[in-house]
């Protein structure tokens, strides 16, 4: 039943990942699998899986029905809410004409119709740490009958601090399981988890990766950054474009100073709701977006096939995620990539560490002509962040002076109305009450 499913989506050649593990996958063997972003990682474990579902069905009472809670056997463990809901979409044209269920559960948003779908059955669980903790915790879903755990991306959950989390959750499964890790880099610290959890494993690739897309690295300050970009966008052919920038306030600068230049352009870091995530990628792949600025929670494993060119506007924080970034690129058009890198003389030092790592040119390009730092337009021109946060303080500092000289005229409009008041006291006092000073018409007795 599964190869007419990858047929239908032309799947007809294995990749290197799939090749070198899915015999033993297959056999149950515990696999550690380190290899690039993009090279098939999702199907080197949700096939032998699919098979396994298939063939060891959940536990059923004589003539009864099998119970709603004994059908979930495999749970893969993401990092980031997108790699779930991917990892879900392919296991469902996958599980096509069977009768296996996938469901992907993640935080921020609902737990209750993640629990209803959970209590009415489901095979395959791909979720993140913190929200398969929460489930577990509601009792909306048991691993005792669980025959195989995935920890996908494992490197990006040592960088997101999930760690503990897969620990805590992998000792709540049966020791008799299948457990299968696969990561793009094998930090020590992933090492040292993957001995807890894995039991004699196949292990296929190194332990860093190389770059699938080699960048072209420009020497570029900080003030040339947007600049740059924006010439290099001026190629209207140059479509599918995610820039990665280090931080969500950089983001929405980037953002912004594209949108005012009349480019399609949307953003995608952890203040987006999920809604507005969806959105921005349901952009990008539709042609509607031709830009995409993104954190890091855009590097690791979304296949996203409209996405041809990789912009590093900044270096990111962490070594790894350089491969993870380049390996966003080419997942479709017949393998067509880029990638940039633009790279502050500041961190010349720092380029050139991770070029090493990476197995890349760190040769700097010089700054194409015509770019220069971009005079301002008008005085709402987008501003550095840095800018910003001046101008903000300045605003904060000119509100504080004006309520104090608020209450500085208020403190001496009172003390002038009392002196006021003192006197007219003052006139009336001890003198007799006429007789048209009557009560209620002003004069008080």
């Amino acid at each position: 039943m599964l190869l007419p499913a990858l047929q239908r989506r032309g799947i007809v050649q294995p990749t290197a990942v799939q090749e070198g593990t899915l015999p033993a996958a297959q056999e149950g063997r515990d696999i550690v699998a380190v290899a690039p972003t993009g090279s098939g990682k999702t199907l080197a474990f949700l096939l032998p899986i699919a098979h396994r579902l298939r063939t060891e069905p959940p536990p059923r009472p004589r003539g009864g029905r099998v119970d709603p809670m004994h059908r979930l056997r495999a749970v893969v463990l993401a990092p980031t809410r997108e790699l779930a809901q991917q990892i879900a979409r392919e296991a469902d044209w996958l599980f096509g004409g069977t009768v296996l269920r996938a469901l992907a559960a993640y935080g921020k948003t609902a737990i209750s119709p993640q629990v209803q779908a959970l209590r009415k059955g489901v095979d395959l669980l791909v979720a993140t740490p913190g929200r398969m903790r929460e489930l577990l915790e509601a009792d909306a879903c048991s691993l005792a009958w669980l025959r195989a755990l995935v920890v996908d991306e494992a490197d990006r959950m040592l960088d997101m601090g999930f760690l503990p989390q897969v620990q805590a959750i992998a000792d709540r499964c049966p020791t008799q399981r299948q457990t299968m890790l696969y990561t793009a880099t094998l930090p020590k610290q992933v090492e040292e988890l993957a001995r807890t959890l894995v039991r004699e494993p196949l292990r296929f690739g190194e332990r860093v990766t190389a770059a699938r897309t080699e960048p072209k690295a420009f020497d570029a300050a900080d003030d040339l950054k947007t600049p740059l970009l924006l010439h290099l966008l001026q190629d209207t052919r140059r479509t599918g474009v995610l820039v990665f920038v280090r931080t969500r306030r950089r983001a929405g600068w980037v953002a912004e100073a594209l949108h005012r230049n009349g480019i399609a352009v949307g953003s995608l870091h952890g203040d987006r709701s999920q809604k507005q995530r969806e959105a921005a990628l349901e952009g990008v792949t539709s042609g509607r977006l031709r830009v995409l600025v993104a954190t890091d929670v855009a590097a690791r494993g979304l296949h996203v096939p409209a996405l041809r060119s990789v912009v590093n506007y900044d270096l990111p924080l962490v070594d790894q995620d350089l491969v993870h970034r380049l390996g966003r690129a080419g997942h479709g058009h017949a393998g067509f990539a880029e990638a940039f890198a633009f790279v502050d003389p500041a961190e010349g030092d720092r380029w050139r560490r991770l070029a090493k790592l990476c197995d890349l040119d760190a040769r700097l390009a010089k700054m194409p002509e015509g770019v220069a730092p971009r005079a301002p337009r008008s005085r709402t021109e987008v501003r550095s962040p840095e800018a910003k946060e001046a101008a903000r303080r300045e605003r904060a500092r000119a509100d504080k002076r004006a309520r104090r000289d608020r209450v500085e005229s208020m403190r001496k409009l009172r003390d002038q109305q009392a002196a006021s008041r003192g006197r007219l006291r003052g006139k009336q006092r001890g003198k007799p009450i006429d007789a048209s000073m009557r009560p209620g018409k002003g004069v008080r007795g």
